[in-house]
């Protein structure tokens, strides 16, 4: 579950840049056989671009996916958000899901 804002009044042009921020507040993967206590993370991509990736931190032997984090993006109105959320592990994180989202649909 995430909610987001705009910081630019009015409507933008669709490639014109803005800031989005985006609050990212719980998950709730359809994994039914993981560890009670999981350490886990967001990660959100904007147009699949590394210097527009950014993660929450990391939440440490915990029961529930919850952070309640904002994260500031660069987006414009034409932007696609990626959204995974990582179980972090010894050797390799495990992806226990995804989201999308289109803002030409949301904005």
């Amino acid at each position: 579950m995430a909610s987001a804002s705009s910081s630019r009044a009015g409507v933008a042009l669709p490639f014109e840049k803005s800031q989005l921020t985006l609050k990212v507040v719980s998950a709730k993967p359809k994994v039914h056989n993981r560890q009670p206590r999981i350490n886990s993370y967001v990660e959100v991509a904007v147009d699949g671009l590394p210097s527009e990736t950014k993660k929450t931190g990391k939440r440490i032997g915990s029961s529930e996916l919850l952070w309640n984090e904002i994260i500031i993006l660069n987006v414009t109105a034409q932007s696609h958000l990626d959204l995974k959320v990582w179980s972090c592990h010894t050797l390799r994180n495990e992806l226990l899901g995804t989201a999308s989202v289109n803002l030409s649909n949301v904005l």
